[in-house]
């Protein structure tokens, strides 16, 4: 069963690109450890580029919950980590991410966006780790 619900609660200020809550049911849990920008040879794409990398690793996300048997729509939690996060790169960050959502189909759920100062993958800007509830 996919995620049933999206919320917005009275009370809590109006969430730009995501929901404060995602209500789940399903007997199955996956968990999507973090993708981020490589194709299926190991190889980072988009250097330099966080629109190009936010997107791929979203698409990455989406093939590993499919890969799992759920689909798009059973997406419940996105963690995204962005090295050197400013709001001046907001749109370009986030351009890539709506690119994915467009193409995949993905309802934006409950998230949580993180700055951080690097990732463990040299040159890689973005990552992403995704729960979802089938």
């Amino acid at each position: 069963m996919p995620v049933t619900d999206y919320l917005k609660p009275e009370g809590l200020y109006r969430p730009r690109g995501f929901v404060h809550v995602a209500v789940a049911s399903g007997s199955r849990t996956v968990e999507v450890g973090g993708q981020i920008a490589l194709d299926e040879n190991h190889e980072l794409q988009h250097r330099g580029d966080y629109a190009g990398q936010m997107e791929l690793a979203m698409r990455n996300v989406v093939r590993a919950v499919e890969a799992a048997g759920a689909q798009v729509g059973d997406i419940a939690k996105l963690g995204i980590y962005i090295v050197d996060y400013r709001p001046e790169i907001d749109e370009e960050v986030f351009g890539g991410f709506g690119k994915a959502v467009a193409a995949t189909g993905l309802r934006v759920p409950a998230m949580v966006v993180l700055g951080i100062s690097a990732l463990a993958h040299e040159g890689a800007l973005v990552e992403i780790d995704a729960t979802a509830y089938c």
